[in-house]
């Protein structure tokens, strides 16, 4: 039966091709006739053009193809030009530097493309604590000398409410759907939801330099707990969480040299600044609304939150752990600490650690929660537009054109290239170092805190008091906070005024 069924199956095979001839009216075995009669003589087909791959290096942007400025000049002045100059200008000249040569060549082609004469203002005293007063003056005095702004987010946001900025959804050019924007960075900056005056994106590279992250030693791990991967599976399956790190924070401390108490020579779970910043990211990695937007899109707070409850419970038992290192993160590249947490740009200072390295989120208060979220440092920069600012299409074009040239070149030369190829040492962690990139994050209490009492830094003071009362240390801040973000809805008003 089984033979009986393989000749029938052969047979089908050969007559359908014949079958198919025949339809056609051809004779099975003849080749198809052409109009000079010649088989031999059939052409090819040709084939359609293929629409180009789009790939990040050709993503198009929406500015106008023949947009020409006729070499007006746009300056941009960026805040402690000392430390952020290669950041924002690459270099004086081509160098071989990978990173530097493509932010040089960025700001040419960007430069050529829109016939602008492009240039950078460095400000050597600028910083943190001291931007707010420095921009103030100018934009007070009607300096019309600069057409855009790069200041820390610390001292931007308090010049907020005081009409120095254009808002961005009144400008031309700016097309905030492209994905060389932070989206979501810049609605939690907003003081309303129809006024953007506070810009970031690719183009300014220290909203990825300033990220707060958590490094881990491989090799201290591996030599604890075994699999020094294991960390990067336990982000990736979402079980990264404050219970998982304590628990390892707490099982990796060692009394080395045996003195009975804690001391710079035993190994550490976890090097930080206790009671400095290190503490913030961890007042935001748990999804708790702290904020919400009104009717007319203004920000109302309400922090009386259980889950903030729970979240300052943990945070605060984890920085009080006897495995903490609070003096100095120094330890961890000296291989005496299991984790350490401080921002991207470190990874600079610990490519020369015998052991192997991992960068891990910040973890997440609980498995349910449904993403990872990852805190930038206040002293990142923000790019504004002021009222001073006599071409504002022309700057405005300008940083459409740089942040998307930012996003094709630089920021893989200096992601990809810099962070993943030099500092990262194996694939696993540049995985984990794009879902990093991808979780960027800042919130309005964080970024507005020293103009709201403080309230977006009361993680803090719990830590530094060892107190889990959060309620309380809300109570106390609450109200003042409410009226001074009312002041600013004033001062805002006030301006808008007719």
């Amino acid at each position: 039966m089984k033979k009986k069924c393989c000749l029938l199956l052969s047979l089908l095979m050969l007559l359908f091709p014949m079958a198919s001839c025949v339809e056609r009216g051809q004779e099975p075995d003849s080749a198809p006739e052409t109009a000079g009669g010649d088989a031999a003589e059939v052409s090819a087909v040709p084939e359609e053009p293929q629409e180009p791959e789009i790939s990040r290096e050709n993503v198009p942007d929406s500015l106008p193809a023949d947009l020409d400025f006729g070499g007006k000049t746009c300056t941009i002045y960026y805040s402690n030009g000392r430390d952020r100059f290669k950041l924002i200008e690459g270099g004086e000249e081509l160098s071989g530097e990978i990173v530097s040569d493509s932010i040089l060549t960025c700001n040419e082609t960007v430069a050529e493309r829109l016939n602008v004469d492009l240039r950078f203002f460095p400000e050597n005293t600028g910083n943190w604590d001291t931007i707010a007063s420095l921009v103030s003056n100018l934009i007070m005095a009607d300096d019309d000398s600069f057409d855009v702004y790069l200041g820390e987010q610390y001292g931007m946001t308090q010049t907020v409410a005081k009409g120095f900025y254009r808002n961005a959804f009144d400008l031309p050019y700016l097309d905030f759907d492209q994905p060389w924007w932070n989206t979501v960075f810049m609605e939690n900056l907003q003081l309303t939801s129809d006024n953007r005056l506070f810009l970031t994106g690719d183009f300014t590279l220290s909203t990825l330099w300033d990220l707060w992250i958590q490094y881990y030693n491989k090799g201290i791990y591996e030599k604890l707990f075994g699999d020094p991967d294991e960390p990067y599976h336990l982000v990736l399956e979402g079980k990264w969480t404050i219970d998982k790190m304590s628990e390892l924070i707490a099982a990796s401390y060692m009394d080395l040299d045996g003195n009975g108490s804690v001391s710079g020579d035993d190994q550490f779970g976890y090097a930080v600044y206790m009671t400095y910043s290190t503490v913030d990211p961890f007042m935001y990695c748990a999804d708790v609304p702290y904020t919400s937007r009104d009717e007319d899109g203004r920000i109302v707070i309400h922090m009386n939150q259980e889950r903030a409850v729970t979240l300052t419970e943990k945070t605060v038992a984890l920085f009080h752990l006897n495995g903490i290192n609070s003096n100095t993160t120094g330890v961890f590249p000296e291989g005496k600490a299991l984790f350490c947490g401080t921002q991207l740009a470190g990874a600079a200072t610990f490519r020369d650690m015998e052991d192997d390295f991992g960068f891990l989120p910040t973890p997440k208060l609980d498995e349910e929660q449904s993403s990872y979220r990852n805190l930038v440092a206040d002293v990142c920069l923000l790019m504004t537009i002021p009222v001073t600012c006599r071409e504002p299409e022309t700057a405005a074009a300008v940083l459409e054109a740089l942040n998307a040239q930012t996003y094709r070149t630089v920021t893989p030369a200096w992601y990809e290239v810099t962070l993943k190829l030099k500092y990262s040492r194996d694939l696993l962690s540049s995985e984990i170092i794009d879902l990093i990139h991808d979780s960027i994050y800042t919130d309005f209490l964080f970024a507005y805190s020293p103009m709201i009492n403080n309230i977006g830094q009361i993680m803090r003071d719990l830590v530094n008091n060892n107190s889990t009362n959060y309620m309380s240390g809300v109570t106390a801040k609450e109200k003042a906070a409410a009226k001074m973000l009312e002041r600013m809805y004033k001062a805002l008003d006030g301006m808008n005024a007719p």
